[in-house]
């Protein structure tokens, strides 16, 4: 029955688009542009540096080292040790969806057990410092209310870890494969390896930039519920809507925020397309951001 509902969810919006194909083939055009130009200008200069440098630390065979020395800390906070805190860590630094996709490599490589995946899917969705403190801060004309946001969002998923986290230690199984790649040799893959993640990131942009620009078209919605609705489809989209939204920093912040806690489903989409080919679970991913959105409100509202 489940699998029924998915097919004539997919039917109906295959045929919604192709209906705004036909009666609105403009808006498709502009959207595509729109999405490849938000691409460009914002999402690829602020994240493409972070996905090349994390894949160079695990082909240079650096991961281990980095986790054994902060093995100590995430083991008192989140009860697991070894290969896990590379997987955080990278996490905070490149932003999603590369948490996915190193548990993804991780748990293929049978360096981490299927619990502890699922377990790091529910809070490694740490937003890319330079993209918050750069885009959403230029959005905002307030780096002082970018940084807050940055801030709570990594606190909302360190205390979600917390809540979460197993009773029992969980030691790691083995260490990465061990790559001995030199960097002239690990370079040019890691490079291929970001391109490709963010490719998959420009398409499923695009995708859910065509739904939301049919949707509030067709609908005739004011500024808040297009920004509302684009926003749940596509983050980053509807995070350049907020600018147009006659309301306070405050609240627009609080918008900003909401939208990077829950992801949006093109975000969604991305830890899908990374964690597809694994036997990991999705209900996982998608549970925590439920819960680290409500706890990030409430962060925000609170300090």
């Amino acid at each position: 029955m489940k699998r029924k509902y998915q097919e004539l969810l997919a039917v109906l919006i295959i045929l919604f688009i192709y209906l705004g194909i036909f009666l609105k083939p403009s808006l498709i055009i502009e959207s595509g542009i729109s999405s490849i130009n938000l691409f460009k200008n914002k999402l690829f200069p602020s994240i493409f540096p972070f996905f090349v440098l994390a894949s160079l630390l695990l082909e240079l065979g650096l991961a281990d080292k980095i986790s054994h020395k902060l093995d100590f800390i995430f083991k008192r906070l989140f009860h697991i040790e070894g290969n896990s805190a590379f997987i955080i860590l990278v996490s905070i630094i490149s932003g999603f969806p590369s948490g996915s996709k190193y548990i993804a490599i991780a748990y293929k490589e049978k360096c981490i057990d299927k619990n502890t995946a699922n377990y790091l899917l529910t809070f490694t969705h740490f937003a890319n410092p330079l993209f918050v403190l750069g885009t959403c801060g230029l959005i905002l004309n307030d780096l002082s209310l970018a940084y807050k946001i940055l801030i709570i969002q990594i606190l909302a998923n360190i205390i979600l870890g917390i809540i979460l986290r197993p009773k029992k230690i969980i030691s790691s199984k083995r260490n990465y494969k061990n790559h001995n790649s030199s960097f002239l040799e690990a370079l040019p893959k890691s490079i291929n390896d970001a391109i490709k993640l963010l490719l998959f990131m420009l398409g499923s942009i695009t995708f859910f930039m065509f739904l939301s620009k049919l949707i509030t078209s067709f609908l005739s919605l004011n500024a808040f519920f297009e920004t509302f609705i684009t926003g749940i489809l596509d983050m980053t989209s509807g995070i350049s809507l907020v600018s147009t939204l006659n309301i306070s920093n405050y609240l627009n912040g609080l918008i900003i925020l909401s939208f990077i806690t829950f992801g949006s489903f093109s975000v969604h989409l991305q830890v899908l397309n990374n964690i597809k080919e694994e036997d990991l679970e999705y209900k996982y991913f998608f549970i925590g951001r439920i819960i680290e959105t409500a706890i990030a409100l409430l962060l925000y509202i609170l300090i």
